[in-house]
């Protein structure tokens, strides 16, 4: 993402001149330089020097490198994090976020997932230390998500530190589904043992749970129509028959719970295929039939692999 248009905006506000005045000095019509601001258009890559001396900037902050290099570390940041917290290297994300924070030490979404990390430890002092930086980033309430998260994770890690009274009472200014009051509160109640609050910090932090009960399909732009075009839904539901018929149980399901997601953005005929425990497909596809095959011989073997060892859902 450029910042440009943010920037041309901010900066010619900064020099306190009308959009006419930078067209005129520039050459250009007040039209493009509305159209500029407005994120409509670019400005000509000739015309960058002349509005970056215009403003007594560099072209990199015209454009807003330092704020795209900082994005772009981030990201690198979090999928390193997220990475080694699959793998439950705790010790290295811990590590990973530390790191990001000498760099920006108020930076909100650093200390919220530091302090997860820190709380998936187990040691006391390290406990203490997540509290305080959840606390921090309560105070702070810049960022609503980042709020939320935190205070959804704050709760668990109270529990885990023995202060029930107060991870309910964290509990009851929760919003939302996965960090909603009345799932974080049931919880709460049945005080869950250390192991289970460290796999809801890791399902609050990454998305991911322990129990083998979801796969998530998750299509790009491009897949979208491959759902319909080549009737995975149908293909599922058919596999789905199948190893349910073998059970002889009603009731009993040996191929998970489905959820097919289309907004992600994810590179064209690229699919995720994610089953919590043990399975990953993550991959560039020839063709949407190779996708979609690789899915069902995917949600194959989970089903032989259960029904083997009578394991259902």
């Amino acid at each position: 993402m450029l910042y440009i248009a943010e920037n041309l905006k901010t900066l010619r506000k900064g020099k306190d001149h009308t959009q006419e005045e930078v067209a005129e000095m520039i050459g250009v019509s007040p039209q493009s330089v509305s159209k500029w601001e407005r994120g409509e258009t670019l400005p000509d890559i000739t015309l960058l020097p002349t509005l970056a001396n215009l403003y007594k900037v560099s072209v990199d902050a015209l454009i807003g490198m330092d704020r795209i290099n900082e994005e772009q570390m981030k990201n690198n940041v979090f999928t390193k994090g997220y990475k080694h917290l699959r793998e439950g290297a705790v010790s290295s994300a811990i590590e990973d976020f530390s790191e990001a924070l000498k760099l920006f030490p108020n930076d909100e979404d650093y200390l919220s997932y530091l302090a997860m990390t820190l709380a998936l430890d187990g040691d006391e002092n390290k406990l203490s230390q997540a509290i305080s930086l959840c606390e921090r980033v309560l105070a702070n309430g810049r960022g609503v998500k980042t709020c939320h998260t935190t205070r959804a994770a704050l709760c668990f890690i109270y529990l885990k530190a023995g202060e029930k009274a107060k991870a309910i009472e964290t509990a009851r200014n929760l919003p939302h589904r996965r960090e909603s009051r009345e799932i974080v509160m049931a919880e709460l109640e049945k005080e869950p043992a250390t192991e289970k609050i460290n796999s809801y910090l890791k399902f609050i932090a990454i998305g991911e749970t322990d129990e083998q009960d979801v796969i998530e399909i998750s299509f790009g732009i491009e897949m979208v129509a491959v759902c319909t075009e080549h009737d995975l839904l149908g293909k599922i539901k058919a596999l789905r028959d199948e190893y349910e018929a073998q059970t002889n149980t009603e009731g009993l399901r040996k191929i998970p719970q489905i959820r097919v997601r289309d907004k992600m953005e994810l590179t064209p005929r690229h699919v995720r295929v994610r089953h919590y425990a043990d399975y990953l497909l993550d991959k560039d596809y020839e063709s949407p039939e190779d996708a979609t095959d690789e899915i069902i011989e995917t949600l194959r073997k989970i089903a032989e692999t259960n029904l083997a060892h009578n394991v259902s859902f």
